[in-house]
C-alpha cells in the first residue's frame, strides 16, 4: 500500500485514473483505501432539474449516482440516498451561492460545487470544489492553452459549537495540468498536485487563529476565509515548485540568445 501511494503521488494528475484503475485490479483488498486517499480529476455531470452543471466526487457520491447540490437529488436517481439535515441542507445552499462568486472572481469561470453532511463527532464536513478547464474549447476566456485545467478540492471539519466556538481543520489539494502547442512557446506538457492541511492552531496560519474560532459571523465566513489563504499559499507553492523551477531549469539548458551574446570571449 505504501509503494502504491508512492506511485500515485508521482503520476500526472491526468493520468492518474487510468493509474488507480490498474492498481484497483492489482490491489482489489484495498480498493476503499486507495479511492480514499487518491484524488482523482474531477469530472462535471449537468444536472437536468436546474440544468446547471456540477462536479462529481467521493463526497457526494453513492454506489454509482452522484447528488447534485441545486436540486439535491441523486443522477441516476437514487431514492435512498443520503442526504444533508434541513439545517445543514440551508447552509449548503449559501455556500454554492457564495462559492459561485468567489470562483468567478479568483479564476474567471469554471464550475463550482459545495457539498456538506453531518459528522460523528456531532459536528459537520464541508467539501469545496472547483474546476477550471483552461484550455481553448472549455472555461478558459484566453484561450492560450491547447489543454489546461485546475482541480481544486477543499475538506473542512467542522467541530460542534461550545460556548460560540468551533474547532476547523482544513484540508486541501490542487491538481493542475497544462499543454501548450504554439509557434512561440511549441509543446510544453506540465502536471502535477499539492496538498496541504491547515489546522487553526498550527503555527504558520497568517490569520494568528486560536484552536477554536468564533461562530459569531458564521460558519461560512470562516471557512471561506481559511479557503481563501490557503489557496494563496497553493498558489504561491505551484508558481515557486512548478513554474520556478522549469523556468530555472530550460533558462540553466538553453539560455536565452541575449545572454549568449553577453558572455565574455575565452581568454
Amino acid at each position: 500500500m505504501e509503494a502504491a501511494m508512492g506511485l500515485m503521488r508521482r503520476i500526472p494528475p491526468n493520468q492518474t485514473e487510468t493509474a488507480l484503475s490498474a492498481l484497483l485490479s492489482l490491489m482489489p483488498e484495498h480498493s476503499s483505501d486507495l479511492l480514499s486517499q487518491v484524488d482523482q480529476p474531477l469530472q462535471v455531470l449537468c444536472d437536468v432539474d436546474s440544468g446547471k452543471e456540477f462536479i462529481l466526487c467521493e463526497y457526494n457520491r453513492d454506489a454509482d449516482s452522484y447528488r447534485s447540490p441545486w436540486s439535491n437529488k441523486y443522477h441516476p436517481a437514487l431514492e435512498d440516498g443520503p442526504c444533508p439535515s434541513l439545517e445543514l441542507r440551508k447552509l449548503e445552499i449559501e455556500a454554492n451561492e457564495v462559492f459561485a462568486v468567489y470562483r468567478d472572481q479568483y479564476y474567471e469561470g469554471g464550475i463550482s460545487s459545495v457539498y456538506m453532511w453531518e459528522d460523528e463527532n456531532e459536528g459537520f464536513v464541508a467539501c469545496f470544489l472547483i474546476k477550471k478547464d483552461g484550455s481553448k474549447s472549455g472555461h478558459g476566456r484566453r484561450g492560450y492553452l491547447q489543454e489546461g485545467a485546475w482541480d481544486a478540492i477543499h475538506v473542512i471539519e467542522v467541530g460542534p459549537e461550545e460556548e460560540g466556538m468551533a474547532h476547523y481543520c482544513l484540508t486541501s489539494t490542487v491538481m493542475l495540468s497544462l499543454t501548450t502547442n504554439n509557434e512561440s512557446s511549441g509543446t510544453f506538457n506540465l502536471s502535477g498536485s499539492i496538498r496541504r492541511q491547515l489546522n487553526s492552531s498550527s503555527s504558520f496560519h497568517v490569520l494568528q487563529m486560536n484552536t477554536d474560532l468564533s461562530v459569531a459571523d458564521g460558519h461560512l465566513c470562516n471557512m471561506g476565509k481559511m479557503i481563501e489563504e490557503l489557496e494563496g499559499k497553493l498558489r504561491n507553492s505551484l508558481d515557486q515548485v512548478y513554474f520556478g523551477k522549469t523556468k530555472e531549469m530550460v533558462c540553466t539548458l538553453r539560455p536565452p540568445a541575449e545572454l549568449v551574446e553577453m558572455r565574455l570571449p575565452d581568454s
